[in-house]
């Protein structure tokens, strides 16, 4: 798979030099961008210079700043083993987000506020895609996310865990009126349709971020953002 952007190649390079097969560039001229270099030779990557539409074409014409990486295919975590850690304590479902540039700033809210894993549906939902890529800044390299053909499913085995499950819905709970202390699912929905009904039904309350202005609601990472921010805002200094 072909990342572009200085972030993602940058986290991709610290974080798993093994699986990045080259990086290129069109230009070497930029602090940022000479670090990047200096970290890619330093872990033994190849590095080679291309023309601009070279690298255009590898970027699919996204926004490269003049850098891309191929890199192995996108690792989704496992879900057991992740929940089997000792230090899992916030996870984040995502149910059916579609929109690659959503998913990715909901792994960089994630990433930013210590969300231990993100749950995606393996059918109707965006995943691990080089816009995502792009769009998280490099946090898709930290976050774990997984797979799992059955959210419903996913949800119960969390219960089973001694996770507490809110779906972000209408007419829900205040978030600064809920505790979220303990081990804390948070369940985000669609873009234009919310939580499917088969999955909110699955979850223990539902929370709604309350509004003042003329628009009903938010986009759904800034939603994320949101109630991510609350979930670790109550959580102890400690953990």
């Amino acid at each position: 798979m072909i990342i572009y952007g200085l972030n993602p190649v940058i986290e991709a390079i610290r974080s798993n030099p093994k699986g990045v097969r080259y990086v290129a560039v069109s230009r070497i001229h930029g602090s940022k961008l000479l670090t990047a270099i200096a970290d890619a030779k330093k872990a033994g990557i190849n590095v080679k210079q291309l023309e601009p539409e070279q690298i255009d074409r590898l970027a699919a014409r996204g926004v490269h700043n003049g850098i891309v990486a191929e890199v192995a295919d996108a690792g989704y975590a496992d879900f057991d083993d992740v929940l089997g850690r000792e230090g899992t304590k916030f996870v984040l479902i995502l149910d059916g987000i579609t929109d690659p540039q959503n998913f990715g700033t909901i792994l960089r809210v994630a990433d930013g506020f210590g969300v231990d894993l993100v749950v995606i549906p393996e059918h109707e939902s965006v995943g691990l895609t080089p816009a995502a890529v792009k769009a998280s800044a490099g946090a898709s390299q930290w976050v774990p996310v997984a797979k799992v053909t059955n959210l419903a499913r996913a949800i119960e085995a969390l219960k089973k865990r001694e996770y507490w499950v809110y779906g972000a819905a209408a007419e829900g709970e205040r978030p600064d009126q809920i505790d979220f202390g303990g081990k804390v699912a948070l369940v985000m929905g669609n873009e234009g349709k919310g939580i499917r009904r088969n999955v909110l039904e699955h979850c223990d309350r539902t929370v709604t971020i309350p509004m003042k202005g003329h628009i009903d609601s938010f986009n759904v990472a800034t939603a994320a953002a949101i109630l991510c921010y609350e979930v670790r805002r109550q959580t102890p200094r400690t953990e």
